[in-house]
């Protein structure tokens, strides 16, 4: 049974805000709760003594559950509505999180680890739709926020654990402490905020859109599918494996391998500006430039000099036209390519295609690198697969997407 809309017509702006500005804090936590288990990794596989290659899959299946619930997450929000997938998603990375403290070995936390990114692709799905539909003529900069806000947590969350870390044994104090905020948020959510907030879409505020696919199985839809593709195979590369060519290949120190990747998360702080070029520029213009200058910028980590300061530049580059545009650019887009009511389809086939793109991209970039050397596998899966994404681009319609008019009366 699909829920019908709330009768209340719109939220005022400040309140509208304020409780955006909530949904934005349950993202952050989210994000604290991916990027704190990386941190602790040494401290939990020494304790249950895993290999290389099991530290790694602990590290990444979050993406395999991601990309698995993605599209069923988008047609469970035409079901259950969003708040309903916001706070089920937000309690459920939580207590993944909380239980993977108590595991015993590393086949049930590979479950957590697994059912955490479960709840993270409900929450995400949700809060995207959710900031297409209450700040209609703002889509592509309210989803630029939401990526600025798991920047935020991404930054926050490991800070705060290293300083919880106050031995080796205690790594579970800091898994607990973020798994409890979750708790409390999502308690947070479903009190505070309204559905006459959370399920706004056009026909409940002050505008109506024009144009919108009413299928992803549209011909701008698959088109933007296939670039996001390619996105997550580029982007979660250079994610999975570059500081380890800058420390094996360049011989890099851990601080500075440590300091590019840090600078390239940092970029993600200029998400809203992605997002403001996606709400006024040509799709086509839009998602083939940030294509270009993120083929740039790899080109240039993979065949530049082997100094810091040059990998410390481009890095930023690469995360500022990856994280901050190809990310949130492809994620408004594909929001904007169908019509409003299924937007939440959208959604969750964005999340689908760039995370199952992530669960393979390492692997993928192997075998590259293996056969045609660090600067070969550079070129051809991280520029190489952004510049094919920028030519698809060039095949849009921008006359198919849905835009935003206010209503005269």
């Amino acid at each position: 049974m699909t829920i019908s809309a709330p009768r209340r017509s719109t939220v005022a702006p400040g309140p509208a805000i304020a409780m955006f500005a909530l949904l934005l804090l349950a993202y952050s936590v989210n994000a604290m709760d991916r990027m704190v288990f990386p941190v602790l990794l040494p401290e939990v596989t020494a304790e249950y003594g895993f290999s290389l290659d099991q530290s790694g899959l602990q590290a990444t299946m979050f993406a395999l559950g991601m990309g698995i619930t993605g599209i069923p997450a988008g047609i469970a929000l035409a079901r259950f509505g969003r708040k309903v997938l916001i706070v089920v998603g937000t309690v459920a990375f939580s207590v993944a999180t909380i239980m993977t403290v108590a595991s015993a070995g590393f086949a049930d936390m590979l479950v957590w680890r697994v059912l955490s990114g479960v709840g993270e692709a409900l929450q995400l799905a949700a809060i995207i739709t959710v900031a297409a539909g209450a700040f209609p003529r703002h889509r592509g900069l309210a989803i630029g926020a939401v990526n600025m806000a798991f920047a935020t947590g991404s930054v926050v969350g490991p800070l705060v654990a290293a300083a919880l870390l106050t031995e080796p044994s205690a790594w579970r104090v800091p898994m607990v402490a973020f798994g409890v905020l979750g708790l409390v948020v999502a308690v947070a959510v479903a009190f505070l905020v309204p559905r006459r907030f959370s399920e706004a879409t056009s026909t409940q505020t002050q505008s109506h859109h024009v144009g919108g696919a009413q299928s992803v199985l549209s011909r701008n839809s698959m088109l933007l599918a296939a670039i996001t593709v390619l996105f997550g195979l580029a982007d979660f590369a250079y994610i999975g494996l570059y500081a380890t060519y800058l420390r094996d290949e360049l011989g890099f120190t851990a601080g500075q391998a440590g300091l590019a990747v840090g600078l390239s998360g940092l970029a993600a702080f200029a998400s809203p500006i992605g997002g403001y070029l996606t709400d006024r520029l040509d799709p086509r213009v839009c998602l083939g430039l940030v294509n270009v200058l993120t083929a740039a910028a790899g080109v240039a980590l993979f065949v530049g000099p082997p100094d810091p300061a040059w990998h410390a530049t481009f890095s930023f580059l690469f995360g500022l036209f990856a994280s901050s545009g190809g990310y949130v650019v492809l994620a408004g887009l594909l929001v904007k390519s169908v019509r409003p009511e299924i937007a939440g389809h959208a959604s969750g086939l964005f999340i689908t295609c760039v995370y199952v793109a992530a669960g393979v991209a390492g692997y993928v970039f192997s075998r590259f690198v293996s056969t045609l050397g660090w600067t070969g596998g550079g070129l051809v899966q991280i520029a190489g697969f952004s510049l094919v994404g920028a030519l698809l681009a060039m095949f849009l319609r921008p006359i198919l997407f849905s835009t935003a008019e206010r209503e005269t009366r």
